[in-house]
């Protein structure tokens, strides 16, 4: 990433609204020949607060107390504007990623009238590349917001990036901490190497766990058999049912026109049969369609009608998963750097070795500790989550419609009126006057509606059959997907498991190779660097890194080891830089360096060897903030030809702030 403005609204000594524009264009990056960005000012300026706005911005209160905290921004808001009545001022840093996105990254303090800080508030602008339009976040999950930076600026890189040019030598000074070896794992790569092996093994627990509750082949290959057996059944059954529901039809068909020729018969013999008979075909029209209505309704509604119930259960049902899920989730981050640091913990040897049950017992009570003491929201698991949904299938599962059954109940009541009122009318007929005789054709209907009656006897028991086949056969394909949950492949597993061991067995060797490439990698830099920088230039016999310690060891001619910590001032701070371009060089992150102070205990010779072969090669941006003291007519010259911008921070001391100029310390030059 590169940095492109720094903004102080009423920050500290920098009164009003000022800017300070970081930003050096690809082009002239591309160049390598001006990437330095020159910040002068006397001390009290306000050149550490830059450095330190940088670092707040970027990394908030990380490695800091809450005493540091409140030392270092209870009085953070400029006095001259307090006094004008200001209570509120903030830091904006607007940075450049290799995508090309922008984010503004903006923190705003807020005071009472007592000047007492009330509170603080995160803000992120993500603006992709090509787009006018920028995506508005307020932080108020600051571990999301932790791991979304070091997405492009690890925490740890911080002190080789962001520094005190005077303070460097404590990079040496601290080699040998696990501090720092942590911090150079990290910078390097080698932690995402130790973070796969941790992943790998947790993959392996869970194939391990997996093949422990899986079922033998041949129990799914026989319910497979037996649903097949049953798809055969119910298709078999499928036919039965069409046939003999044509046959029905046919017979329906076969009463009504005998109906007809009966009442054609009978319309022609006395006017009071032909009322009841247009009766009878006006009921008898009704019937048939509140049938092909209630046939059109279950067709669309009839399973919405049967699993009413189960449909209300189930949204209810995931609405609480989701709920529980949305809370698990937040734990989950909450607990995110509790459970690396446990599962780092009890990977490390223990003597004498604790038991499996101890181990998980120590997981557990720390994890409880934790949650006591982050005072995170612990969310108790009282339901089993049995659901695995998309967004999208939540919607739709939530959204299905619930149909009610006495709508059916209402038609088939209707249904049946008019079945009553039909055979009422056909008894009215047969009792009406009659000049003719219509016996044949009332025996005609009779036998015809006993053969209705007998098929519809046999459909409904073909039916009861076939309703049976279908509930047996969702019930045999509940648990072949109960069973294909539980990973039945015995084969498949034990595959997956040996290429597991086989995967870690081989990153272990990467990582061991890796490790002593990286450094060597990191000795040879550090030697062409400070071979480059030092003035005594045979003055060591061998440099090497220690892969056991992750430390820098220097050996004179005779082969004998020096002490780094007897050096003086200067040489410490131009082997400290030398490991820092290493260590830079390894980690392969184009980021800007920020360093204050840097010159300032250096001699001439050690000063421009460090401005001509260190800063114009290290970064594409190297921001310097620098005193007078370190300023010479040779300085001047040097920064010049090398830096694409200069600054002066000017303090009035008559009104108490800070005023960012364009030049540089104009009056060393005269």
């Amino acid at each position: 990433m590169i940095l492109k403005k720094l903004i102080f609204d009423n920050y500290k000594t920098y009164y009003g609204l000022q800017e300070i524009d970081l930003y050096i264009p690809k082009e002239v990056r591309d160049e390598k020949t001006q990437n330095i960005i020159l910040l002068g000012g006397l001390n009290g300026a306000g050149k550490t607060t830059i450095l330190k706005a940088i670092l707040y911005v970027l990394f908030g209160k990380r490695g800091m107390s809450d005493t540091e905290y409140k030392r270092l921004f209870s009085n953070v808001i400029n006095n001259t504007f307090f006094n004008e009545g200001g209570r509120e001022c903030s830091l904006t840093l607007v940075i450049e990623t290799d995508s090309g996105e922008e984010w503004t990254l903006k923190v705003k303090w807020y005071f009472n009238q007592l000047k007492k800080m009330t509170h603080e508030e995160r803000n992120l602008n993500v603006r992709k590349a090509g787009s006018k339009m920028a995506k508005h976040a307020r932080i108020d999950n600051i571990e999301v917001y932790n791991r979304y930076i070091d997405k492009i600026i690890p925490y740890h890189a911080a002190p080789f990036f962001i520094f005190d040019g005077e303070e460097v030598k404590e990079v040496i000074l601290r080699q040998n901490s696990e501090e720092m070896k942590e911090a150079i794992h990290k910078i390097t790569g080698m932690e995402a190497y130790k973070q796969l092996l941790i992943d790998l093994r947790t993959l392996k627990g869970n194939i391990e766990n997996k093949l422990t509750r899986s079922v033998s082949h041949s129990t799914l290959t026989n319910i497979q058999s037996q649903l097949k057996e049953k798809e055969v059944a119910i298709s078999e059954l499928e036919i039965k049912k069409n046939k003999i529901q044509t046959e029905i039809r046919h017979y329906e068909n076969l009463i009504k026109e005998a109906k007809q020729e009966r009442n054609e018969i009978l319309s022609k013999n006395s006017k009071s049969r032909e009322v009841i008979i247009k009766q009878q075909s006006r009921v008898a029209t009704e019937l048939e369609m509140l049938k092909k209505d209630l046939s059109l309704f279950l067709q669309q509604n009839t399973y919405n009608i049967m699993l009413r119930e189960k449909i209300q259960k189930m949204k209810i049902r995931l609405k609480d998963e989701y709920s529980i899920s949305q809370k698990k989730m937040l734990q989950d981050a909450s607990l995110s750097p509790y459970r690396n640091f446990i599962n780092q913990l009890l990977n490390k040897s223990i003597n004498p070795p604790l038991s499996s049950g101890q181990l998980e017992q120590l997981r557990i009570l720390g994890e409880e500790v934790w949650i006591k003491e982050n005072k995170i929201s612990n969310v108790q698991l009282d339901m089993e989550i049995i659901h695995d949904v998309t967004s999208k299938d939540y919607a739709l599962l939530t959204n299905i419609a619930v149909k009610d059954k006495y709508q059916v109940s209402d038609i088939i009541n209707k249904m049946e009126k008019l079945q009553q009122e039909l055979d009422a009318l056909e008894i009215d007929i047969r009792k009406a006057p009659e000049s003719v005789n219509i016996d044949k054709e009332n025996n005609k209907i009779d036998l015809l509606t006993r053969k209705l009656g007998e098929l519809d006897l046999k459909r409904k028991a073909i039916q009861k059959k076939y309703n049976g086949a279908v509930e047996e056969r969702t019930s045999l394909l509940n648990k072949l997907t109960r069973i294909s949950g539980q990973d039945s492949n015995l084969d498949e597993l034990n595959q997956q498991l040996v290429d597991v061991d086989k995967t870690i067995k081989t990153m272990q060797q990467y990582v061991s190779e890796v490790t002593v490439m990286k450094a060597t990698y990191i000795k040879e830099e550090f030697s062409f660097m400070l071979k480059k920088l030092f003035r005594k230039q045979d003055e060591f016999g061998k440099i090497e890194f220690d892969l056991n310690t992750y430390s820098i060891r220097l050996y004179n001619d005779q082969m004998q080891e020096i002490s780094i910590q007897e050096r003086s001032a200067g040489e410490m701070q131009m082997i400290s830089s030398a490991l820092i371009w290493a260590l830079t060089i390894a980690s392969d992150l184009a980021l800007p360096m920020v360093i204050d102070t840097p010159l300032g205990r250096l001699d001439s010779y050690h000063r421009n060897h460090l401005i001509n072969h260190y800063y114009k090669e290290l970064s594409e941006q190297v921001i310097i903030l620098s005193t007078d003291t370190e300023i010479t007519k040779e300085y001047v010259e040097l920064m010049e030809s090398h830096s694409y911008k200069q600054y002066m921070l000017d303090y009035d001391e008559r009104k108490k702030y800070t005023i960012i100029r364009d030049g540089y310390f104009e009056y060393a030059k005269s």
